[in-house]
């Protein structure tokens, strides 16, 4: 057997395994054609529902659009602090704020704006990572009307903190105060 051709060892290894499906009786199951059993995806088609139903056919609550803007501005946060870093690393210590003020003296009207669109998503990100912590902590407030209420005093509060801060004015650091 070792000296056989491959060609032999195969066809007696398939005659073996005929055998064995034939004696199991899985020979019917290998002479059905596979076009005669429908596919999953032939199956759904015939329903007219769709394969999986897409997140945006459902009214999501406020809870749900609160939980994900949570999410949503962890990342926009992230996104800024690796510019931040990155614009430092790239253009040297002062290239940040070189940036902010250049962008300053060339749109001052957008100055309030800028700084309204800067605060809102890490305030939000912030106090929904506050309500998130004291609900780990306290297993408090997991009724649907305290989530919801939560949800609008964030959405409110974000908002009135954002505005605030994008009021207030900070005065120019002058060039030749030493640096710390």
């Amino acid at each position: 057997m070792k000296d056989a051709p491959w060609c032999v060892l195969f066809t007696e290894g398939r005659m073996l395994m005929n055998r064995v499906v034939g004696r199991l009786g899985l020979g019917r199951l290998a002479r059905r054609p596979m076009s005669a059993v429908p596919t999953y995806t032939e199956r759904m088609d015939k329903t007219g529902r769709p394969l999986s139903p897409h997140l945006m056919i459902y009214r999501l609550p406020l809870i749900a659009w609160s939980s994900v803007t949570v999410r949503i501005t962890g990342v926009i946060g992230s996104a800024m602090a690796i510019g931040i870093a990155g614009a430092t690393i790239v253009g040297g210590g002062d290239c940040a704020s070189d940036l902010v003020e250049s962008g300053k003296a060339a749109y001052p009207m957008l100055v309030t704006p800028a700084k309204f669109a800067i605060a809102w998503p890490l305030t939000y990100h912030w106090l929904g990572n506050m309500r998130h912590m004291y609900w780990d902590l306290s297993a408090k407030g997991f009724n649907n009307i305290t989530m919801l209420h939560s949800s609008y005093g964030i959405f409110a509060l974000t908002t009135a903190i954002s505005a605030g801060l994008a009021l207030c004015t900070l005065p120019p650091r002058s060039r030749d105060s030493p640096k710390k």
